[in-house]
């Protein structure tokens, strides 16, 4: 039995599934969190939740949004950081719930591998400064997959009959449609992205999309559905979407499950070993919804303007696993006291998470793998 572990960072929450793709498993283990970074007066940080700290909390949301802008995103007490750095912390927080990974159980008999995933309209920059951040912050093993391609397979394994088959993915979210093409489990080409109130139909965008690459919609073997933000929470009207898509263009439809968690699951799925173009169907079965997530609780504060776009300083200690670089508004003093300590990029103390819920999924990855 091989063992994948899939992580998805949204705008309002994000997920980490543990799941594996062999007939028979338990299903897919799934935690959910407010996409708010705390930092921590130690250094540390907390993804969703409210940080248990005596000190000074600071916030960050918005993040994701923000990947690619050279401004960066602001913390509730003004510092500006680099947005892909944020996003790699996230994503290290979501990791560390799952922590300490057992030394078996992956597809290759180790440690069980890794995917994330990323909005599937980023372009390649964006891409590789996520990648940068990631390594530089101690994961060059997380993949990075595009939320479509994650999706896909997801139904791929779960819902499709065959394997190898060409699916759209009309993913909503609070600032537009992104229509992808997903062929074999590769994206095909690039993803098209429709402002919130551009005038065109579901139908139009998709039929957009296959026309730029010379398809009819009675190629497309499938659509999935998916959102994210607070257009996600609109159920019935993703299912409507999806009715009107199966309607129109005579295609099968789905709504993802979440319908936020289909990437998270799909990426999951494929770092257990599933192979979209080959694989038999095996379905694991899917993990209970969730109705009500944390309470979302970012403290707004104040934009201080970025002076030194390469004035970078890291929140996270080398052992923790992500980076935050964050580029802080100094005098000369300040900067002068700082290039005198640690050097480039100095790193502060990380804190652990909570006990309780560390150790009750430690139990519960150790249950699964046994």
């Amino acid at each position: 039995m091989s063992v994948g572990i899939g992580l998805r960072v949204g705008s309002i929450v994000s997920h980490t599934v543990i799941a594996s793709n062999d007939a028979g498993t338990p299903d897919p283990i799934v935690i959910v969190r407010d996409t708010v970074l705390h930092v921590c007066s130690d250094g540390s940080t907390v993804l969703g939740g409210v940080a248990q700290d005596g000190g000074e909390v600071h916030t960050l949301s918005g993040f994701l949004s923000r990947v690619g802008d050279p401004e960066g995103v602001a913390a509730s007490d003004g510092t500006r950081y680099r947005a892909e750095d944020v996003v790699a912390t996230a994503i290290s927080s979501l990791l560390h719930e799952c922590e300490p990974l057992p030394n078996h159980g992956g597809r290759d008999g180790g440690t069980p591998h890794v995917v994330a995933t990323y909005p599937s309209h980023w372009d390649s920059e964006a891409v590789a400064g996520l990648r940068e951040s990631l390594d530089y912050g101690g994961m060059p093993q997380i993949a990075l997959v595009s939320d479509a391609e994650a999706s896909c397979a997801w139904f791929e394994s779960e819902v499709a009959e065959q394997p190898g088959q060409l699916i759209g993915t009309y993913h909503a979210d609070d600032a537009g449609t992104t229509v992808s093409l997903v062929r074999s489990g590769v994206l095909v080409g690039r993803s098209f992205r429709f402002a919130a109130g551009s005038g065109t139909s579901p139908t139009a965008q998709l039929s957009t999309a296959l026309g730029a690459f010379g398809w009819l919609p009675s190629n497309l073997d499938a659509v999935v559905v998916t959102g994210d933000g607070l257009v996600a929470r609109d159920a019935v009207a993703l299912k409507g979407v999806a009715a009107a898509l199966a309607d129109r263009l005579g295609v099968h439809c789905v709504v993802g499950p979440g319908p936020e968690q289909a990437a998270a699951l799909g990426a999951a799925i494929l770092a257990a070993g599933f192979q979209t173009p080959a694989m038999a169907i095996r379905r694991i079965g899917l993990p209970p919804s969730y109705d009500v997530t944390e309470v979302l609780n970012a403290v707004p504060g104040s934009v201080r303007e970025v002076t030194d776009a390469h004035e970078r300083s890291s929140l996270l200690t080398a052992s923790a696993v992500g980076a935050i670089q964050a580029v802080s508004d100094v005098d000369d003093d300040a900067l002068d006291e700082e290039s005198s300590g640690s050097g480039g990029r100095p790193l502060m103390l990380a804190g652990a998470l909570a006990l309780i819920a560390a150790v009750a999924l430690i139990g519960a990855v150790l249950v699964f793998l046994l």
